[in-house]
This record gives C-alpha cells, structure tokens and sequence, in this order.
C-alpha cells in the first residue's frame, strides 16, 4: 500500500510539472505544489522527470520545470530574508554576501557599456576603458565563487538526493563562465579591435550575461541555499565546509 501512494505521489508530481509546461492557471498550480511539497523526497522528483523524459520532452526541458517547481515551493515557504536567519559567519552568508556584490557590478557593466555605445571613439587610457576593466576583473573573481559552489556545497546537496537540480546549475556555471572570459577577451584585444566591432561584441556579451547571471544568482538564493540550509541542520558540516571553501579563497581577496 505505501508503494502505491508512493506511486501515486510521482504520477501526481509528474502531471504537475506537466502544468508547469503547459503553462497552466499559476495561481491553481501554487495550491497544488504547497499539497505536494511536503509529501515528496528528492528520488520522487527523479522518477517524475524519468516519467517526462519518456513522453519526450527534452532533458533541459526537464530540468527547468523541476527547478520550478522546487522554486515555487520555495519562495511559498520562505520565512523572511535568509541573510537574516545566518550567523554572522556562516559560510552561506559570505557566499549572498558575493552575489550582492556580483549584482552591483553588473549594473555598473550595464551602465558603462551603454555609455560606450554613445561614443564614437574610446581609447584604453579613458575613464571609461578603466572602469570596464575593473568591472570585468571584478567578474572574473567569480572564478573562485563558482568553483566553492561547484566542488563544496552543490557535492552536499547531490549527496542528499538534489543532483538533477544542482546539475542544471552547474551547467549554467559554464555558460557563464564563458561569457566572462569572452568580456575578458575582448578587453584584451580592444587595441587591434575596431570600435564599431568592438561596441557590437560588447553590447551583446552585457545584454546576455547581466539578465543570465542575475536570473542565476536568484535561482540560488531562492532555492538552492534555502534547501541547503534545511538539508544540512548539523553546524560541524558547515563549519567544515567553510574551512575548505576559507582554502579556495574568496572573490577580490588575494593576500
């Protein structure tokens, strides 16, 4: 009997990440995932994304509507800020901690890279130039941000069933990560670049990264340290967790 309502529970997640597809009445989907939060486990939502693989829907696909609906449970559930509810040196706050400091400086790349396409000549000494470089070397920094979250917290999370979530995170690592190399690049070349090219390549590298790391940095703090936080209750694992990531380093700190 347990093993059919426990079938039950993956055909009635499956239909409903279904809905989340078809775009179905939001406000009716929420009431049906608050119901069904509470009952699932992590290998639930496995066998439910097995079941949509099989229909045919592509595996991105899949993963999108799984990280959906953990999002659509998580923002219901969320109890205020979670900066708020963290020690003063949690590791997790270091790491919302960055990702204030990643938003800032992709408005401030926003910003100088609008100014640039009003101009018609730039020259790598102008105030400008030097203030797209120190964004980007700002950006790059990410390097060690990405790999803490890669190699130390998503391990955590995969270890307790979360591993087809922290997937689709990893593999929007990697397209990020691409993105700042290429703002970096660019940068590099800029004096054998000409500057309508230059303003071109730079105009669409913003217009991708800004919108896809903000939406990624959201997606992380809604969801995935939320579900950090009450997957891993025991203090010691966390402190062990900081020690290591205290060894990668943290973004702009290099002494």
């Amino acid at each position: 009997m347990k093993q059919q309502s426990k079938k039950d529970i993956v055909e009635k997640l499956a239909g409903l990440l279904i809905k989340i597809h078809e775009g179905k009445n939001r406000t009716a989907i929420q009431k049906e995932v608050n119901r069904l939060l509470a009952r699932i486990r992590p290998h639930d939502i496995t066998h439910a994304e097995n079941r949509l693989l099989q229909s045919g829907i592509p595996a991105q696909k899949v993963q999108q509507l799984s990280a959906a609906f953990v999002l659509m449970g998580a923002l219901e559930s969320q109890k205020g800020d979670l900066i708020k509810r963290l020690p003063d040196g949690h590791i997790l706050r270091k790491v919302l901690a960055e990702h204030e400091m990643a938003r800032c400086f992709l408005a401030d790349l926003e910003e100088v890279s609008m100014h640039i396409l009003t101009l018609n000549s730039l020259s790598d000494t102008s105030r400008e130039f030097m203030r797209l470089s120190h964004i980007t070397e700002h950006l790059n920094a990410l390097e060690e941000h990405l790999d803490r979250e890669n190699d130390v917290i998503f391990p955590m999370l995969k270890s307790r069933g979360w591993a087809t979530l922290c997937r689709s995170v990893e593999n929007e690592h990697i397209y990020l990560r691409m993105a700042i190399h290429d703002l970096t690049k660019l940068i590099l070349v800029f004096r054998n670049t000409n500057f309508t090219v230059f303003k071109n390549q730079l105009n669409s590298l913003t217009k991708y990264l800004c919108p896809a790391l903000k939406e990624h940095l959201f997606h992380e703090d809604q969801v995935l340290f939320p579900l950090a936080l009450e997957m891993i209750v025991d203090p010691d694992i966390w402190e062990k967790v900081k020690t290591i990531c205290n060894e990668i380093d943290y973004c702009g700190i290099h002494l």
